[in-house]
This record gives structure tokens, sequence and C-alpha cells, in this order.
């Protein structure tokens, strides 16, 4: 037995932890195993949303006809058709820029915004840039909505961050939280120190609404106190109940990782609950607009997430699900969406949005 290799060993930092250096090859590869991994219901939580509880009280005499039923709401003081968007889920891998553009000629004729993949790559690769700008052209309507992680935002100047939401003429920036997505990820980047503080100049510098979003994991009351009076535009909750991002990376892994997300299979706080809880944190004073996701697969369920106080919510599997079929799949699923959310407000006896969330028409 080698005694000073085995010292060496032992002297290194978490030495199974160690992040996979990513080339572009493995960077195209990540992002199509997400798409894949995404897709499967394997890595859905579905049962973890806490939406199979909520409740809509049905109104028998809607005092309205169904065609004076209106989705329509206001988004940074331009109307969009819907409360929903398409949620953030891919970019930069090969034949994105086709699935991207499709999503981008729906979400331009329906008038849905549109947030798009993590913007990473960008900071690095400024051919990754092209695909956007092509995109840009083409769907000159659709309201973007820019994308990139918090790890990033510690790490990177406000410059090259505001580099990226003009690349899109973007009209905002998500910023996504997901520790445990970075510990799971073999090429992650787990480190968060100093984030609270890097969301706050951000916010402060970046000249665009700041939004912050978790990646399938909710948010805590704590947590959302602490994002109080930094400058963010709004915080989308993004809890567990979708595509869970532990899952979907230990179906990338072996090893260590591979076990260990099969034990975090359903970390996390529900969608249902992280929504009170920043609807709590709200009423008392947060100066941020509540958003919603995770787990959202019907006009429906958004119809739920609204009536407890979203202010949009945010779809992304259901969408990808159907863009990959082809742009006519995806707009018949997103009329599909319009329909089911209209139909909840008609059967509440809900002109429109403001009227519906003003009725109080849930229990849980």
């Amino acid at each position: 037995m080698n005694h000073e290799t085995d010292k060496q060993i032992d002297q290194s930092p978490h030495p199974t932890l160690a992040p996979v250096a990513e080339t572009p090859e493995l960077f195209e590869s990540r992002k199509a195993d997400h798409i894949r991994l995404a897709l499967s219901n394997d890595t859905q939580a579905l049962g973890g949303s806490g939406l199979q509880s909520v409740r809509l009280r049905h109104e028998a005499l809607p005092d309205i006809n169904f065609d004076e039923v209106s989705l329509e709401v206001s988004l940074l003081g331009k109307a969009v058709a819907t409360p929903m968007f398409v949620s953030s889920m891919t970019a930069g891998h090969a034949g994105s820029g086709d699935l991207n553009l499709r999503m981008a000629r729906v979400c331009e004729k329906r008038n849905w915004p549109m947030g798009v993949g993590s913007q990473r790559r960008q900071l690095t690769d400024e051919n990754a840039d092209l695909e956007w700008k092509k995109i840009r052209q083409t769907c000159q309507g659709v309201r973007f909505l820019g994308n990139i992680g918090l790890a990033q935002v510690i790490s990177t100047p406000v410059d090259a961050i505001r580099r990226l939401c003009d690349t899109l003429e973007a009209e905002a920036m998500f910023v996504h939280l997901n520790p445990l997505q970075e510990c799971m990820q073999p090429e992650g980047t787990p480190q968060f120190k100093g984030g609270l503080k890097a969301l706050e100049t951000l916010t402060r510098e970046l000249g665009l609404p700041v939004i912050v979003k978790e990646t399938g994991s909710g948010f805590s009351g704590a947590t959302l106190n602490r994002l109080r009076g930094i400058g963010l535009f709004a915080v989308d909750v993004s809890g567990l109940g979708g595509t869970h991002w532990g899952r979907v990376e230990g179906g990338r892994s072996t090893g260590l990782r591979s076990e260990a997300a099969d034990t975090f299979r359903d970390w996390g706080i529900g969608t249902v609950e992280s929504l009170l809880a920043a609807v709590a944190a709200k009423q008392s004073g947060a100066d941020y607009e509540v958003w919603a996701s995770g787990g959202v697969r019907s006009g429906l369920d958004v119809a739920k997430l609204v009536a407890l106080g979203a202010k949009h919510v945010g779809l992304a599997q259901p969408v990808i699900a159907k863009a990959i079929e082809s742009e006519e799949a995806l707009d018949k699923k997103m009329e599909l969406l319009e329909f089911e959310l209209r139909t909840a407000l008609f059967c509440t006896g809900a002109k429109d949005i403001e009227t519906f969330r003003n009725l109080r028409v849930w229990e849980i």
C-alpha cells in the first residue's frame, strides 16, 4: 500500500467532488442531456407541488358570457395576452436554435413573454450570441427575459451581464438560484458566497428589472425575507413539483453524485407552500412582485396559482415537449392552456384576472 499517495488523497478537499472541466463538446452534451432527461417521467416530482390540494369554488350562475372573459394583464407597463409565460429551460446545444425559434415565433404570435435558457455560455463564447441575434431578427415582437445563474452573477462584471441582455434586447433578467443542481452537476459551480450582495449590486447597476427564480426547489419564508429591499422586480418561487434538477443531474452522473441525487430526489419546498410564503412576505412589506412556476401542467394549475396570489405563472416542461414536436403542436398547446384558464375564470364568475384575484375563490 502506498501510504504517501493515500496521504495526498486525504489532504485534498472533497476530491470526489472536484468539478469536471467543461469543454465545448461537454457543454453541448450537457444541454442535450438536460432536454432529454427533463422530458422523462423519472425526473418529475409532480406530487410535491401542492396544486392537487387546491380547490377553486365553482359558480353555477356566472353573470358573464364566456367570450367576455379577458386574460390580459400588464408586464413592465405593457399588455400581455395572459399571465402565463414560457419559463427558462434550454439554450446552447446543437439544435436548440430551431427549438428556441419555434418557441419565439409562437410566443410572438400569442403575446406571451419568453424566458430563455441560461446564457452562461455567451460569457465566454461570442459565437453563442449569433443564435439569439438571428432569432431576435426573425421575431422582433417577442418579449424576451434573459437568464443567468447566481454563481455567474457573483463572478462576472455587471457590464458583461448587461451585454447578454443587449444581445436579446431583453426586457428583464432572470437570475436562477440552483444550489442543489450545482451540487449534483459534474460541471457544477456551487459557489454562492456573497450572492445576496451580488444580487443587490446587479439590481442597482444593470439598468433592467431583475427577477430571482429558483429551479424547482422553492423558497422558504426566511429566504424571501432576505430578498427584501435589494431592488428586485420579482421573485419566481419555482417550487418543488415539476422537473427536479437534482434528478436530472443524477441521471447524467455516475458514482457518488448519482447516488446522492437519488437521496435528494424529493428535496425542496412545494410550489404552493413557496407561493403562500411569498404572498405573506409581500403582504408584510416585501417590495417585489410574486411569480410562480414549478409543476404547472394545465391552465387550471395556472388559475390556482393566480388565485393564490401569483402575478405571472411560468411553464417550461410542457412547452418544451410540444416545441420539440412542431411549431403547430406548441401553438395548439398554448391555445389549450389559454382556453383552460379562461374556463376557470368563467366557472368562478370572473370576467378578468383582476376580478378573479379579488374573489378569493380558493381553498386548501
